[in-house]
């Protein structure tokens, strides 16, 4: 089998699947990255590698595809390639999240995409098929995204196999400028929606710099991982950059230069977030999460802020609950409503490793299928279905596989 992976970002579960199908016996994966070398360079990319071809994406691949590979089907984690580049498709979706709403007009251009290379996806579709992580992501998707319900296929997150088995973390020390062994991490993995992290608490030049004292009294380091450089100000770039340079025990990330979030999730001993999807991936770890709530009032106005294919916009809502698909107080972890509370829930999470255990393995089970370790076979399974025009196989999610190795 062909495979051409299109990413939009080359994580998670598109990583994860990717490195999977590359290992299946008679397939040929390539990926068109924008930056192959960058991606090569890091630390998950050195440990675990990928048995498929990475090309540099070149301006004709959007008008062309990839010339002189025919391919069967196409793995996309967001937006698809403008050229019909196989002739099955197949959705991987990057990241189950919070945020909202995927409705069908957020979601127009997708789907006239997803119709010029596939036909419409808004009916029963025999060429495309779209991963959901559980039967509520696919109610969801099939209600509101409206991607037919005949074309969703209940399959999970497929780097929560990886997720759910720990690595050896003296693998991983020599990516990182700390101590990760002896030392406890903190990843503080923020969406950029909001804007500034604490903003509706104060100023993240102040709060900020008390968090990191805070962790630091624990004698843990931080991982400080943002979004993309570009969809924030100078200003705040300064800001972050003499925080980082004041603190040794901090490493400030930034997904444009570091792409790879697998590995920070692998050694981090908790994570704080403001929902950020990065959140319900790390939940397999059965590691502690800190939610920071990201609103004074789920009932007030707010800047929202969105990326368009014409930059950064931002736009008042009347209400914020109105941009959340599932409400924040439905997570797996600890809830900090202010930032007093944050500091307390801070100390928790370092003195108690197994706080969110319970809660974080009920959010998988309700939403994203136990993370028991089965994901990318099912994956797999519904992607060799589609091409070969058959009916999936069931693969049970009441018992998970062997733990062997990570990745």
């Amino acid at each position: 089998m062909n495979i051409l992976v299109w990413p939009t970002t080359f994580g998670a579960d598109l990583w994860s699947f990717t490195r999977f199908v590359s290992q299946q016996p008679g397939t040929t994966v390539k990926v068109i990255l924008d930056n192959p070398d960058q991606f090569i360079r890091q630390g998950a990319a050195q440990i675990f590698p990928i048995e498929a071809e990475l090309i540099q994406r070149r301006f004709y691949h959007h008008g062309l595809g990839l010339p002189g590979f025919k391919a069967d089907v196409t793995i996309m984690d967001n937006r698809a390639p403008w050229p019909a580049t196989s002739r099955y498709g197949f959705m991987l979706w990057h990241g189950f999240g919070w945020k909202g709403t995927n409705d069908e007009h957020e979601m127009r251009w997708l789907h006239r995409s997803l119709k010029r290379h596939w036909g419409n996806v808004k009916e029963p579709n025999d060429r495309f098929r779209w991963q959901c992580y559980g039967p509520w992501d696919k109610t969801h998707r099939s209600e509101v995204s409206r991607i037919h319900v005949k074309n969703c296929r209940v399959l999970g997150a497929a780097s929560h196999d990886d997720l759910r088995i720990e690595i050896d973390k003296n693998l991983a020390q020599p990516f990182y400028p700390f101590d990760i062994i002896k030392r406890k991490t903190i990843l503080l993995a923020p969406t950029w929606h909001y804007g500034e992290i604490f903003s509706h608490w104060g100023r993240d030049a102040d709060l900020l710099d008390k968090l990191i004292q805070r962790i630091s009294s624990h004698n843990a380091n931080i991982i400080l991982r943002l979004h993309d450089s570009f969809r924030f100000d100078k200003t705040y770039l300064s800001l972050l950059e003499d925080i980082a340079s004041r603190y040794s025990n901090l490493l400030l990330k930034f997904k444009d230069s570091s792409p790879d979030n697998y590995l920070d999730m692998q050694i981090s001993d908790a994570m704080l977030t403001n929902f950020s999807s990065i959140a319900n991936l790390f939940y397999a770890t059965g590691k502690p999460t800190i939610h920071i709530y990201p609103v004074r009032s789920a009932d007030e106005a707010f800047v929202w802020r969105k990326m368009s294919l014409t930059g950064l916009k931002s736009k008042e809502v009347e209400k914020a609950r109105f941009i959340w698909k599932l409400p924040p107080e439905e997570n797996g972890g600890l809830l900090a409503l202010d930032f007093d509370s944050l500091l307390q829930q801070v100390d928790r999470v370092l003195e108690e490793p197994d706080c969110c255990a319970d809660k974080s393995a009920a959010f998988l089970q309700k939403y994203m299928l136990g993370a028991d370790g089965r994901n990318r076979d099912r994956t797999w399974e519904s992607l060799k279905a589609l091409v070969e025009r058959r009916r999936e196989e069931s693969i049970p999610a009441d018992k998970a596989p062997p733990e062997t190795t990570a990745g």
